[in-house]
């Protein structure tokens, strides 16, 4: 579309302005003047946005053959571009919300008397484990820290706990941890998590591997790294490390040279983000290399032949940019072009797909990367604006700063969005909500399109934060049963299909201290109101236009959270299970509540008695035009033109 020199009208009717974006030229013509010859343009000249006055009926190339070519394309061009996005619009987002995390050393793992820790590893995640997860409404499994640990990143750990075990994160090659258990028992494991209807997800760390990898034996090239000068190779490792800070020595047997390799010692750089210290047990893979590229898209490949998913760790620090000005700063972008040429995620993500279609990736990634990484192809990103955003509003009271960030980031966005209120790298849900702001936040959590990501320990209310390096807490904690009993209804309730696939539509309502939003799906209506607030609280929702009612309806709102309530709430006659509402009342007025401080009401909104023909065609077309390409295809094609624009620039000049 950016791409467009010429508009071919044939008949403007009343309209005498056009309005046009990411042309590079146009011709004008009028009857008087029109002629292939005439319609020459003049000198390109770019232009981001300008106006063409157009004369009442204009006709280019009308009566000549290559007219009614041109015309013939553009139609053709104009209906597959439509068709396109009418395939992508149906395309259904793969379902694995919600999705429990599981800390795979943890589990079962235990601490004798003498101090020794017997993980449990793949054999003690039992099928009666995975039936629990599976009743309590999960979809989907990511089992977190299976990959093997080599023995200097264990030992680094243990200087900061003697029963630290390594990082999962500095990984000694893509084979599975030893201590979990075999191949075979971890695919053993896949086939039951399966069998009770579980999608399993694994880590990929694409930044990093740990600091004693095999890979850097095998292909030290595929680090970042210095080589000594002959003035440095004398010297001792530490007065080398002082000398690089933010690197250690190494000394590979296979460094390249043309075509042989040789042993030499070369300065490794620790992984890193590059706004924090260096993990020092890690050490930083280089992007601009070709044959790393190749080598991770090798692993996806063949994992993705295993499992059902990815999550991509720190996603964003692979992204071109990043590669290059963080590890890169002093290569020029023409040289840096070469060696990396496109994002590792398109061209991995587009390989694994022609193998397994079904694949997902889910990424972890903050900076506001989150949509760029979801064009790239990614099926799902970490959201943690909206995990801050939850936290702020149930501490405060007040709802309209996350009512307005969920207008301002859309459906679209969210249905591809992960949310948490903990996971193993975040601050307990326990110690940072406490247990009663934390059931608000819940129905939130459970309620918003995306996938809602649950952390082992998060509904038995567990307190301590567990290091990725412990396998085993330090305390025993006791359950809380009244919460994860809420976590269990809340779960069961939300496991329709309209808080599945549903669009969002956030309503308002006269009252701050209320979170008010409903679920569409079809004629499946949810309507979900939250206080947020330590104290009783009433008010009206307005549940017109996000909500579309007939006035000659009568609607039944069934709570489905009426079993979550307090025994105490539901013998008060304080609230009911069902209430009944004339359409008319709804639109007008709204619906009047009144909430306990955090309370919920979770409505299933029913129409009563027989819809009327009329009713019922007019319900049909306007669920029909939801889907009319016309309603999202000019932001569709634009963000399209935009995204290619500003990529083609950046490969020439980054400072655009």
């Amino acid at each position: 579309i950016a791409r467009i020199h010429f508009i071919v009208v044939p008949a403007l009717g009343t309209f005498s302005t056009l309005s046009i974006r990411n042309l590079h030229w146009a011709a004008l013509a009028t009857p008087a003047t029109a002629s292939p010859r005439r319609a020459v343009p003049p000198t390109p000249r770019p232009s981001f946005h300008f106006h063409m006055a157009v004369p009442h009926a204009v006709h280019l190339f009308h009566s000549t053959f290559v007219g009614r070519a041109v015309k013939s394309l553009f139609i053709f061009s104009i209906l597959m571009v439509i068709l396109r996005v009418l395939l992508r619009k149906h395309t259904p987002l793969p379902q694995l919300s919600p999705l429990y995390e599981i800390n795979t050393r943890t589990w079962k793992s235990v601490r004798d008397k003498e101090g020794v820790i017997h993980v449990g590893g793949f054999k003690k995640i039992t099928l009666a484990d995975l039936q629990e997860i599976r009743d309590n409404g999960f979809s989907s499994v990511w089992f977190m820290g299976i990959w093997e640990i080599g023995p200097k990143v264990r030992d680094i750990s243990r200087r900061y706990g003697p029963d630290f075990m390594g990082s999962p994160y500095a990984i000694y090659d893509y084979t599975l941890s030893s201590e979990l258990g075999h191949e075979q028992d971890f695919q053993d494991l896949i086939q039951r998590a399966r069998g009770v209807g579980l999608k399993v997800f694994i880590d990929f760390i694409p930044n990093h591997m740990g600091l004693d990898s095999l890979w850097l034996n095998a292909n030290p090239e595929f680090f970042i790294h210095r080589v000594l000068n002959e003035s440095e190779s004398t010297l001792p490792d530490e007065e080398l490390e002082q000398l690089y800070p933010g690197y250690f020595v190494h000394r590979t047997p296979s460094y390249p040279v043309g075509e042989r390799r040789v042993p030499k010692t070369i300065l490794v750089a620790y992984g890193r983000d590059p706004y924090f210290y260096p993990w020092i047990d890690t050490a930083q893979l280089d992007y601009a290399n070709p044959g790393l590229r190749r080598k991770l898209t090798e692993v996806l490949s063949y994992w993705s032949r295993v499992i059902d998913g990815v999550r991509c760790d720190m996603a964003m620090l692979v992204l071109r940019e990043q590669v290059k000005i963080h590890r890169h700063p002093e290569m020029s972008w023409e040289n840096f072009n070469q060696l990396m040429p496109h994002e590792f995620w398109t061209e991995a993500i587009q390989t694994v797909k022609k193998i397994n279609p079904n694949f997902i990736f889910m990424a972890e990634t903050y900076w506001s990367m989150e949509g760029y990484l979801q064009q790239l192809g990614f099926d799902f990103t970490y959201n943690k604006s909206v995990y801050e955003s939850i936290n702020h509003t149930v501490h405060s009271g007040h709802a309209e700063a996350l009512m307005n960030f969920l207008r301002l980031l859309g459906n679209d966005f969210m249905q591809k969005s992960v949310h948490f209120l903990e996971n193993h790298d975040e601050e307990r849900a326990m110690n940072s909500l406490g247990e009663e702001r934390q059931k608000p936040a819940a129905v939130i959590l459970s309620t918003l399109p995306g996938v809602a990501l649950l952390h082992q320990g998060q509904l038995e209310g567990k307190r301590e934060r567990l290091p990725v390096q412990r396998a085993v807490p330090l305390h025993d904690e006791k359950e809380n049963t009244t919460l994860k009993a809420f976590y269990h209804h809340v779960l069961r309730a939300t496991s329709k299909p309209v808080f599945q696939q549903g669009r969002l539509a956030v309503l308002y309502s006269n009252n701050s201290a209320l979170v008010s939003y409903a679920r569409v799906l079809n004629e499946e209506k949810a309507l979900i109101v939250v206080n947020v607030s330590n104290k009783p609280q009433m008010g009206s929702i307005f549940l017109t236009p996000g909500l579309r009612l007939h006035s000659s309806m009568t609607y039944r709102l069934q709570d489905l959270f009426f079993g979550a309530k307090s025994t105490t709430l539901q013998e008060s006659g304080k609230v009911q299970e069902v209430y009944d509402y004339k359409g008319s009342l709804l639109i007008n007025r709204g619906l009047y509540v009144e909430l306990e401080p955090y309370d919920t009401h979770i409505f299933m909104v029913q129409p009563q008695g027989v819809q009327h023909w009329k009713q019922k065609a007019l319900s049909r077309v306007e669920a029909w035009m939801d889907l009319w390409p016309f309603n999202y295809l000019p932001k569709r094609l634009l963000e399209q033109a935009f995204t290619r624009f500003a990529s083609e620039h950046e490969a020439t000049d980054p400072s655009s």
